[in-house]
């Protein structure tokens, strides 16, 4: 069942309430997965075609939305890696250290299990049109999609204990002492 047009207006309006220009861009072009030009997304976050120019041009250049400009007008798109990187401060802010590798190993466990089912090294290869299987093709699909979204969340989870690990920084104290060095003149 649909909500009504009465439900889905409040809806709208609550939002548009509770979000200046700036905020509704920025959770347009977060909902929109693909290119589009600065006026569709004006449509969506309820404001004049320029102001969301100008607010997509600003979250451009903090990395948020990417620009393509191969023929005028401009499109703009999402940047996934902006997402990643929410997504793993988020974990990371979720989880202790030891609670993260744990979960590493849970989910490198998982996938061993299906290396050793599917007898390849990851799911880009797996077949599930196996004669040698008992699963019905759809749960062999289905284990597919699992070992996809299992691969992701160990690098999602990996960088989540790397990140807290390092006190918020991916790159540990560790590496950056030994950068110094090199560059410093009394190692030379």
């Amino acid at each position: 069942m649909e909500p009504s047009e009465d439900v889905v207006s409040n809806i709208l309006d609550s939002w548009e309430g509770e979000n200046d220009a700036f905020g509704r861009v920025y959770e347009a072009i977060l909902g929109i997965p693909g290119p589009v030009r600065h006026h569709e997304i004006a449509e969506v976050a309820k404001c004049a075609p320029n102001t969301a120019k100008k607010h997509l041009k600003r979250l451009t250049q903090m990395g948020i939305v990417e620009c393509h400009n191969p023929d005028k007008p401009l499109m703009f798109r999402r940047n996934d890696a902006y997402l990643e990187w929410r997504e793993i401060i988020q974990i990371a802010e979720d989880h202790s250290v030891q609670n993260l590798a744990e979960r590493v190993r849970d989910l490198e466990a998982k996938e061993a299990e299906l290396k050793e089912e599917f007898g390849v090294e990851g799911p880009d290869s797996a077949s599930v049109y196996r004669s040698d299987s008992d699963r019905p093709t759809h749960e062999l699909m289905q284990a597919i999609g699992t070992w996809n979204g299992i691969q992701r969340d160990i690098l999602l989870y990996e960088a989540a204990r790397q990140l807290q690990q390092n006190d918020g920084r991916l790159i540990s104290a560790f590496v950056e002492t030994h950068t110094d060095d090199r560059a410093s003149p009394e190692s030379q």
